[in-house]
């Protein structure tokens, strides 16, 4: 009789460590689909889009808050994160940060509705922002990165 109570007692224990086994099991399944699913709205590393850049027809000056050029995609299959973004002009031997905040040399203006990515559609201005890039007629080279890969298009604008 003891024999039986501690058989009835043991399957128990085993139940509850199968069950434990199981809800872990769907639970790392649920987690690995949803950030799967995350992870497939943006491309792991770089992007097939190319842009274009022309002078914004303003005339650049000494000032420091000119109006450069506008950026256009000239293809553009995705949405790029701004977190992953990386935008450099480059004047002879000096290169400006650019940003879509006030915190760097070059500021990025768009005109899509999604702050935080460079949306398929939207075109771009970009502007000094307390640096003198150019001062009249000037070829600024460009340098756009997405997830540390070169993104195709201009490398350098003609600006006046």
């Amino acid at each position: 009789m003891k024999n039986d109570m501690k058989n009835e007692q043991a399957v128990s224990p085993v139940i509850a460590t199968i069950l434990m086994v199981a809800i872990t099991v769907v639970l790392a399944g649920v987690l690995y689909v949803w950030a799967n699913s995350l992870a497939a709205d943006q491309p792991e590393s770089g992007t097939r889009n190319s842009y274009t850049a022309d002078d914004a027809a303003a005339s650049t000056s000494s000032a420091t808050d000119d109006l450069l050029m506008s950026v256009r995609w000239q293809h553009a299959e995705d949405d790029l994160n701004w977190a992953f973004v990386v935008m450099k002009l480059s004047v002879g031997d000096s290169t400006f940060d650019c940003s879509t905040g006030a915190d760097q040399e070059c500021s990025i203006a768009q005109d899509g509705n999604e702050d935080g990515l460079w949306e398929t559609g939207e075109f771009l201005t970009l502007s000094e922002n307390g640096a003198a890039i150019a001062d009249g007629a000037t070829t600024i080279g460009m340098y756009v990165t997405y997830r540390g890969t070169a993104v195709a298009g201009e490398d350098s604008v003609s600006v006046s």
